[in-house]
């Protein structure tokens, strides 16, 4: 930015422009604290974890589908089964483990959501960065410029003064830097873990449950029928997903 008689450095959305002055003085330092000002980041951000959730919901379901046994249930089916009332039980047991497979999804559901949301608040996030990456960039070049033009007719502690302030900016500007590296990859991260969870939702899961469903309501189903069959591949090719999610 050029200097006349007048300086001013750009200053943070919603703070009017000040004018710094043409020595390092007193003014010179509040203009150079003024321009400094950021924005605040989202507080979602910095207490929230949605990548962590969405693999932690998927861990607690592979594990609660590894506890499936259909085999385990399609044994107690026989005649000694249904005598003794452990076909029934087992029955029952499978039907409850559907249900509570269902609930632990809607737990990974809602920390999807989340992690959506969270994406959001990450684009924006970045793109604020960026441009006050710019703008910082503006305030340090004309910072140095008047540092060097004018600090040599102007009282050594309000140089140093500057100078803190200077390295101030620098350091956030070079923090910035970082944050938006780190935002780009953990908005990259959840963005997989999302598309992961869409085919989870919209295919695997409901692949899953109405096999399952027709394993509660079927009559003579033995190992080798292709109800049995269609539902262990759809049991194996949601665990195998999941494990997916978990690695991401």
């Amino acid at each position: 930015m050029a200097y006349g008689t007048n300086h001013s450095y750009p200053a943070p959305n919603n703070v009017e422009e000040q004018p710094a002055p043409a020595v390092i003085d007193d003014d010179a330092v509040a203009a150079l604290d003024v321009a400094a000002r950021s924005p605040r980041m989202d507080n979602d951000i910095l207490s929230s974890a949605p990548a962590r959730d969405i693999r932690s919901s998927a861990s607690e379901l592979i594990e609660m589908l590894e506890d499936i046994d259909l085999q385990k249930m399609l044994r107690k089916q026989g005649l000694i089964g249904r005598f003794t009332g452990a076909a029934v039980e087992a029955r029952l047991g499978f039907e409850l483990a559907s249900h509570r497979v269902a609930d632990v999804f809607r737990q990974l559901s809602r920390a999807a959501q989340a992690g959506g949301r969270i994406r959001g608040i990450l684009d924006r996030t970045r793109l604020e960065l960026i441009d006050e990456q710019a703008r910082l960039a503006g305030v340090i070049g004309d910072a140095k410029k008047l540092l060097i033009s004018r600090s040599s007719g102007s009282d050594l502690a309000l140089v140093a003064r500057f100078e803190r302030r200077l390295a101030n900016i620098m350091a956030i500007e070079a923090a910035n830097t970082l944050t938006i590296q780190q935002i780009e990859l953990s908005a990259g991260v959840l963005a997989s873990l999302l598309d992961r969870f869409t085919d989870i939702e919209t295919l695997l899961l409901p692949l899953w449950q109405r096999n399952a469903l027709a394993i509660i309501h079927g009559e003579a189903i033995t190992p080798r029928s292709s109800v049995v069959t269609a539902f262990l591949d759809a049991h194996s090719n949601l665990i195998g997903f999941l494990k997916k999610v978990r690695q991401e």
